[in-house]
């Protein structure tokens, strides 16, 4: 590699390094689409839109791509691929040893989203499982048909003027008859004088069916967070399948990894594709799209929406975590990373996109479906739809069984629906292994364990520590990792990746690292690169991270503890504590950075000056 005041030309051939690579360059795309697009852009980005204003959330989506995912995208694949080292590595290889607490922050946080990431897939793989064992029955686990299953009595409030009406409910359904749609409470609260209680028995309720089988068959869901109780025995063994899975991906590095991902960064297109065809095809379907397509500009005033669509963007690309690092230290040194990363952006937000088009004509479906049950949903918006737990794994989990259960052919669209989420889920499940396991190795592990030894322990100690999510409370713990766990850092490990490089060593770095870009690859990083990454994103970096942080859109608890009620009463009890352990979570990444500040690692590596194998 090169030291600041190197002379260039004495460097080692480009052709000279030890170090593995992809074994060509659609291994190594495959890996950074496989990675970038993930269960977020089926679940999250949808979500995120059908909350803030439909399509005028693409507004700020967009922004912040281009202001922020963007530039630095291309900043980490271009670290990785000039230092040939992964995330702790980066800061060896360009002699900066008190920097290296931004690659163990970046690591922590990785490590800590892997832990309760691969619950997904375990949910997604019992889901699937349940789906195959159901089929010599003709009916899918949770459908309101299914054997043992009763729906349970409803609250309805009809005004006193129709609730005595024998025509009021269907005796042959059990459900409200729709010609007295209009004259039914549906506010949050107490209803006002004029409406009055009915309680009735529907015979059909898909929404209900689909939300106890997750609350019940899946988590086995305790009264709170203080409650862990015992193992769901059959969500215990899929979450070990899992971890074999994400095991036999990694164990050998890009020689195994770089292999699976022909299939499992391709095939949530081909689903993808089958799912939107099926999609504008059902009734009500026009209605969510219009809702996706038509902005409601009056939402994007709110600072909120901005702050929601740039932390969208992280968890979407992947910036921050070091695995963007990790894989483009496997690149060619001539591989233009400035190429693949607008590529892989573009793929990735045209995938959330094209992912609304798929998901909220489901949500058109779903809203025509159920305003048959419940008249408080109306057939003619997809408003009402949040009654049903349309969150993130909501979405997934309660949402989209509801609407596969009403369809014709059930059972292939919940087939190729689960499929379709583990191929998402463990592109970047392995991904967060690897770059975990590629830290542990250039930090000198390598001379000790073999990669199958080390990837080995990184599975089973993951494993180990992940079981609290699949316990009864394991709900709980999923929502407080996911809120907290990256709340500060993947800001704070971007800002400080872009400092690094262009401030240190009066500005030396920088110029090393540019020639050095030049010499491999012939890409002039010329001044709008300097300028974006030593002004512009560490000071839009860090007004977010204060946004974060202070009222009104930052606040202390998060998952609104203070306010839980017990499940099944409310949605669950959160104790006191589990603020302040939230907010741990959040701070123990960024408080390793001041740490190797003062006391810098010692460099063990043979080849730790900056100069590359001969």
């Amino acid at each position: 590699m090169f030291q600041a005041g190197d002379d260039i030309s004495s460097q080692p051939s480009v052709e000279s390094d030890s170090r593995g690579q992809y074994a060509n360059k659609l291994e190594l795309l495959l890996s950074l689409i496989g990675y970038a697009v993930g269960l977020g852009n089926v679940w999250r980005f949808p979500y995120l839109a059908y909350t803030y204003g439909g399509g005028a959330f693409l507004l700020p989506y967009f922004a912040a791509l281009l202001l922020l995912g963007l530039p630095i995208f291309i900043l980490e694949l271009g670290l990785g691929q000039i230092t040939r080292r992964g995330t702790l590595g980066v800061w060896q290889q360009l002699k900066l040893p008190r920097w290296q607490g931004i690659g163990m922050a970046a690591t922590l946080c990785t490590f800590m989203v892997g832990l309760y990431y691969n619950v997904i897939l375990a949910w997604t793989i019992y889901y699937l499982g349940r789906t195959f064992m159901a089929m010599p029955t003709g009916v899918l686990p949770w459908s309101d048909a299914a054997a043992g299953f009763e729906c349970p009595q409803t609250t309805l409030y009809p005004s006193i003027e129709v609730a005595d009406s024998p025509y009021l409910i269907d005796n042959a359904t059990g459900l409200y008859n729709a010609s007295f749609e209009g004259h039914f409470w549906c506010g949050s609260s107490s209803p006002p004088a004029g409406f009055t209680t009915r309680l009735i028995r529907p015979h059909s309720c898909p929404a209900r069916a689909a939300s106890v089988f997750w609350q019940t068959e899946v988590l086995h869901q305790s009264s709170g967070m203080d409650e862990l109780g015992g193992f769901n025995p059959g969500l215990l063994l899929s979450f070990t399948i899992a971890w074999l899975l994400v095991y036999f991906v990694v164990f050998k590095g890009i020689a195994s990894s770089g292999k699976v991902v022909y299939v499992t960064a391709t095939l949530p297109y081909f689903c993808l594709v089958i799912f939107f065809i099926r999609a504008i095809t059902l009734p009500g379907a026009d209605m969510g799209v219009r809702f996706f397509a038509t902005p409601d500009f009056s939402k994007i005033a709110n600072g909120e929406v901005w702050l929601r669509a740039a932390v969208q963007i992280f968890y979407s690309l992947g910036p921050g975590f070091g695995s963007l690092i990790t894989f483009a230290s496997f690149a060619s040194k001539s591989n233009n990373f400035v190429k693949d990363a607008v590529s892989v952006s573009t793929i990735n937000c045209g995938t959330s996109v094209f992912a609304g088009f798929v998901v909220f004509p489901l949500l058109g479906y779903l809203a025509s479906e159920l305003s048959h049950a419940d008249p408080c949903i109306s057939g003619n918006s997809i408003d009402e739809l949040k009654s049903i737990g349309l969150s993130g794994t909501g979405l997934a989990f309660i949402a989209f069984p509801i609407a596969i259960s009403q369809m014709p052919g059930s059972f292939l669209f919940a087939v190729l629906f689960f499929i379709m989420l583990l191929a998402l889920g463990i592109d970047s499940q392995f991904a967060m292994v690897e770059s975990v396991v590629t830290v542990l190795s250039d930090a000198g592990l390598q001379h000790r364990l073999s990669r199958p030894a080390l990837s080995g322990i990184v599975c089973l100690v993951s494993y180990a520590l992940g079981l609290v999510f699949v316990t009864r409370g394991g709900i709980y713990w999923f929502n407080l990792f996911d809120n907290y766990s990256c709340l500060l850092v993947l800001f704070v490990v971007t800002g400080l990746e872009c400092l690094g490089l262009t401030w240190t060593s009066a500005g030396q770095t920088w110029q090393d690292f540019k020639i050095r870009c030049q010499e491999w690859t012939g890409i002039a990083l010329g001044r709008v690169f300097q300028v974006g990454w030593k002004w512009f994103c560490p000071l839009l970096l860090a007004a977010l991270f204060l946004a974060d942080v202070t009222p009104p859109l930052g606040k202390l608890d998060l998952m609104g503890a203070e306010t839980s009620i017990p499940y099944p009463e409310g949605e669950g009890y959160l104790p006191r504590w589990s603020i302040y352990v939230g907010w741990c979570l959040a701070l123990v990444p960024v408080l390793t950075i001041p740490s190797y500040a003062v006391f810098p690692q010692s460099q063990t590596e043979k080849h730790s000056t900056l100069e590359f194998e001969a």
